[in-house]
């Protein structure tokens, strides 16, 4: 008997208690695969925008490989995530807490061991669980790796300047590596795979034969070049798991952490404010047997964790945690509408907050105290602050804001906070290099 055909029958018969989270339900919707617990593949794009793909209304032709894959897929046009830089962004998806809850703020934290992750929920649950990082803030040291069976963090942390590390090709090498050894061994053990890819993050490298088709000469025709480099590997992957007919039984969340500003604002990079370049994301859901289509509400990365867990039944998210399973969807239904919390405390003068209810996007500067206020429906790049011309969706929006962090520090409460590493002078210049000190 094979190890998935224990654990089918596992999660058939019996009730798990993992965590302090129940496993048991009635699930009307039955994908292709019911019953049988799916792979999961996570894919991760660093510092990329979702207006910069072809799949999102790009005119270049920067993601030929995800957007030919995605149209299969369920795509989230409206999907914002947590914060606008990595630490804070993925310590959410990873524990569907906002950043007042898990307090991975600056990039001295790190994330406690007492929040449960979704890896470690899959991997007591009896998933072998895989990671390839590419990103310093996915080193061990700040706390990500929790519940990954084998984790690399290898091109995390190397010698040379990570700006200049091009990195896509290795991380698509390993991940292919590892789908090749599932496709072969016996066992059929159900599995989650991680693969983050770093090369769309500033500096941004020319790749010969690719760069040239957007430009060199800009920022942003170099960024270009870089998403197209990285969409060349990312479609080995994606045609290797097709190949191996892993696709057939493996859910894929594909998704990115954070935009990248182009002096949209005024500004450059990340990490330094909170508008639409910045926390609006990619996000993609493919699952066998589940017809494409394109979602225009409005989602969150904070909801990814619970919607991974209504794929594996009878899994069910932990009690207390802020995201909501967006699995309603892929059974045809509308998703629960709720406000959108994004939140930065990355230096003494970057303190941001900002929810998004419906038509309104409050910005509020946690220093000052300002507020911007915008109508996204009508302005949807956030070039017209309304706040002067509606104070009364500026007041009840506060009261939003208010609500939502209070809750999420209250759920604070009942987890260690976040360590400080203590980091270095020279890892502290690596952070500089990397753009997050120094001004924008």
């Amino acid at each position: 008997m094979s190890v998935r055909t224990i654990l089918v029958l596992f999660f058939a018969a019996t009730t798990l208690a993992v965590a302090g989270w129940t496993a048991t339900r009635e699930r009307p919707f039955e994908p292709r695969y019911a019953g049988s617990p799916p792979n999961v593949l996570f894919v991760s794009v660093d510092t990329l925008r979702a207006d910069h793909m072809g799949i999102y209304g790009y005119g270049r032709n920067t993601s030929p490989a995800i957007d030919a894959w995605a149209k299969d897929g369920v795509v989230f046009d409206n999907a914002q995530a947590s914060a606008s830089w990595t630490l804070p962004g993925l310590a959410t998806v990873l524990t569907s807490y906002y950043s007042s809850t898990h307090r991975c703020w600056t990039f001295n934290s790190r994330l406690d061991p007492s929040f449960p992750t979704l890896p470690e929920m899959l991997r007591d649950a009896g998933y072998d669980t895989m990671a390839v990082t590419s990103h310093v803030f996915l080193a061990r040291r700040y706390g990500l790796q929790q519940g990954f069976v084998h984790f690399d963090d290898e091109f995390a942390h190397p010698i040379e300047d990570p700006t200049e590390v091009v990195t896509s090709e290795m991380v698509s090498d390993k991940g292919i590596r590892f789908l090749e050894q599932k496709a072969a061994t016996d066992d059929e053990t159900p599995w989650l795979a991680w693969l983050h890819y770093f090369d769309p993050h500033g500096a941004y490298v020319v790749h010969e034969g690719i760069s040239e088709e957007f430009g060199v000469t800009s920022e942003r025709d170099r960024y270009a070049g870089e998403i197209r480099y990285t969409d060349l590997h990312i479609g080995r992957v994606l045609d290797k798991l097709a190949e191996l007919g892993l696709d057939e039984n493996t859910l894929v969340v594909f998704f990115s952490d954070h935009g990248e500003e182009f002096q949209d604002h005024g500004g450059a990079r990340h990490g330094h404010a909170l508008y639409r370049e910045l926390v609006r994301v990619p996000m993609i859901i493919k699952a066998p047997g589940v017809a494409g289509r394109r979602v225009p509400e409005l989602v969150r990365t904070v909801d990814i964790l619970p919607t991974v867990l209504d794929f594996v039944p009878p899994l069910i998210p932990p009690e207390g945690i802020e995201g909501r399973s967006l699995f309603p969807i892929f059974e045809g239904r509308a998703p629960e509408q709720l406000p959108a919390l994004a939140e930065i405390r990355l230096e003494e003068r970057t303190s941001f907050d900002c929810v998004i209810d419906g038509r309104w996007k409050l910005i509020v500067n946690a220093m000052s105290g300002e507020v911007e206020l915008y109508d996204v429906e009508a302005d949807a790049l956030e070039k017209n602050d309304v706040s002067e011309q509606h104070p009364e969706v500026v007041a009840e929006l506060k009261q939003t804001m208010v609500r939502l962090i209070r809750r999420a520090q209250e759920r604070g409460e009942g987890f260690n906070k976040a360590s400080d590493l203590g980091l270095s002078q020279t890892q502290l210049e690596q952070m500089e290099g990397l753009g997050y000190l120094g001004g924008d």
